[in-house]
């Protein structure tokens, strides 16, 4: 537990924090070597609190390492820093391993090793304070750091090259060769301020990127630079996904997240995503045909021209059709989960080409789905309304799982597959087809389309049986939700703005910006018995009713499957309410400072 250090924000496993030391500072945070000088000087004279523990985190090989200790403190220091770049694994590999020994709501300070170039991987990893030795010692060594590395002074010769490449204090006074000519010491001191205010600014915009929820963004982008940092990524990727999930939130309000490389295919959120398409969702009951479609540029598809074009072709026939988009990183997409996070809120490079790690990855959603889903159809028949990749991808985990599949629009790439399933004759073709194998027509009601979604959403977030819960069970002739007696069940709101109403009193309401629902709470006791009592998304409280938040002291119990931006019932002895988390449930037990859920709505008991 922590007296002095409380975070405020958080951005997986980095986060902007409070640290109480001679003075409140924020991390992501840079201490200047002067600055510990100065702060050990005066701690005798009482400018340091006296209440603030530090203790240092010794590594395995360590004599007096002990495994499995329990750790208490506001601060830790991690001992042997500099080993962390003998390679990637030990640099992935002791950073977590710190982290996860020491409690979430204390400060993890790593010295002697970060610069510019690493400092957004160090930060990402879940490191809280930095310090400037590195960039010190490299100055006096005649080192000229950069965002992308460092170079010797020596090397920045040429006439093209007498501009430093910086425009920070000491590099917008001085050449490269004014620089040279300094005396020894008073070029070291000149490198040493460059080096320092270097790092300075790249750790101001790490606390930026955090606060915009884009950390790892920046991070694909800076690792680029180094073959080192690459691999520290793609090791956290592998090797700490369970890490990073407990710490990732499950939506990122309004944030998009660009999916630029290949390792955005591991990140927590496709993951997650794709998981949960597979363990919480069925497809709507009735459903006679799967139609599979391509994703679109805007977000939600729905919005977008060509699947207005899509939903157009097919209107007559809707209600006994399901429609899932196939699309990289997400995999599968089913029409009901286009506003949740991240299918509304993700962007690609277009080219066309989808390569071995890409197609493998999408390949292997759909043929999960299918494998898990194909029985709920009565047709045994997949209309695949795609072209290019994703028309190949699809061929293939057809003919792997023995699967009958009706192509109906030709296998272009790039955008010719996109001006293919949009033409008059894909279009056509995709309407002859469904015809055919729907018999009667059949359309969707206004309300049978926004029940499917809530409904949907509602197994999304909490787990199966939410959604019946909530809305009620569907038909599996009409698909309409089977009302309890004297119950009036409404939907209002243009799409996405959906409300769910029950004898005129609010249920729930879908929020785009976050691609979520928010409950009320009578929403919240609607769902409460059918929800699984290991994924039961409750927080259990003191004996208190909360004002504006609960606090992390005030909770007594927490499911671990909550994580931060979840939508959570909580309850006590006095209390019963919902809000949306600001930390996960395993941080709500385990801290003793900050916010654990922000409170929308509570009622005494």
């Amino acid at each position: 537990m922590s007296r002095f250090y409380e975070v405020r924000q958080r951005d997986g496993a980095a986060r902007i924090g409070r640290l109480q030391l001679n003075e409140v500072v924020q991390t992501p945070l840079m201490l200047r070597v002067e600055s510990l000088t100065y702060w050990e000087s005066k701690e005798g004279r009482g400018e340091v609190p006296r209440g603030a523990v530090g203790a240092v985190l010794l590594p395995e090989v360590h004599p007096f390492f002990e495994a499995g200790n329990s750790q208490s403190g506001d601060f830790f220091v991690l001992a042997f820093a500099s080993a962390l770049l003998n390679s990637p694994r030990d640099f992935a590999r002791r950073i977590v391993g710190a982290r996860e020994r020491i409690p979430p709501d204390a400060a993890l300070w790593v010295p002697g090793v970060a610069t510019a170039e690493n400092a957004a991987v160090l930060f990402y990893a879940g490191v809280d304070l930095v310090d400037n030795t590195n960039a010190v010692l490299k100055g006096y060594g005649g080192i000229y750091q950069t965002e992308e590395g460092e170079v010797r002074l020596e090397s920045l010769e040429g006439e093209s090259l007498e501009e430093l490449p910086c425009n920070c204090s000491v590099c917008s006074s001085l050449s490269a060769g004014e620089l040279r000519k300094k005396a020894g010491r008073k070029r070291a001191l000149l490198l040493a301020r460059h080096n320092t205010l270097l790092l300075e600014k790249e750790v101001k915009k790490v606390r930026a990127r955090v606060r915009a929820g884009t950390l790892r963004e920046y991070v694909e982008q800076k690792v680029r630079s180094s073959v080192f940092l690459t691999a520290v990524l793609r090791i956290l990727d592998s090797e700490a996904e369970e890490y990073f999930e407990r710490r990732t939130p499950v939506a990122r309000r309004g944030v998009q997240l660009k999916a630029n490389t290949m390792e955005s295919l591991k990140r927590v959120e496709v993951r997650r995503f794709a998981r949960r398409v597979q363990e919480r969702y069925e497809p709507p009951a009735g459903r006679r045909v799967l139609v599979l479609l391509p994703c679109s540029a805007r977000k939600p598809y729905s919005a977008s021209q060509s699947h207005r074009k899509f939903v157009e072709a097919v209107a007559d026939f809707r209600g006994c059709l399901h429609e899932l988009i196939l699309t990289s990183p997400l995999g599968v997409v089913p029409r009901e989960l286009e506003l949740a996070y991240p299918a509304a809120f993700y962007d690609i490079p277009v080219t066309g080409y989808w390569d071995a790690e890409e197609r493998a990855w999408v390949a292997s959603c759909l043929r999960a789905y299918l494998e898990r889903n194909l029985q709920n159809y009565e047709s045994a028949v997949v209309v695949a309304h795609l072209g290019g990749a994703a028309r190949e991808i699809c061929s293939g985990v057809a003919a792997e799982l023995g699967v009958e599949i009706v192509q109906t629009c030709e296998g272009e790439r790039g955008e010719e597959a996109t001006t293919a399933v949009c033409s008059k004759e894909g279009l056509s073709r995709l309407k002859e087809v469904v015809a055919e194998l729907c018999g009667e027509k059949q359309r969707l009601t206004g309300f049978e389309l926004k029940a499917g979604v809530v409904k949907a959403l509602a197994d999304f977030q909490f787990g199966l049986g939410a959604g019946s819960g909530l809305v009620g069970n569907l038909s599996f002739k009409k698909n309409l939700p089977k009302k309890k007696e004297g119950e009036r069940m409404k939907i209002t709101g243009k799409f996405p703005f959906y409300k769910l109403s029950s004898k005129g009193e609010v249920l729930a309401r879908i929020v785009p910006e976050f691609g979520t629902l928010a409950l009320t709470v009578k929403g919240a006791r609607r769902i409460a018995n059918f929800l699984s009592p290991r994924s039961s998304y409750k927080v259990e409280i003191g004996d208190f009713v909360p004002k504006g938040s609960v606090l992390a002291p005030g909770v007594v119990n927490a499911d671990p499957e909550i994580r931060e931006n979840d939508e959570v019932v909580f309850c006590g002895e006095k209390a019963f309410g919902v809000g949306r988390a600001k930390m996960s449930g395993w941080e709500m037990v385990e801290s003793r400072r900050g916010v654990a859920v922000q409170v929308r709505e509570v009622e005494e008991i």
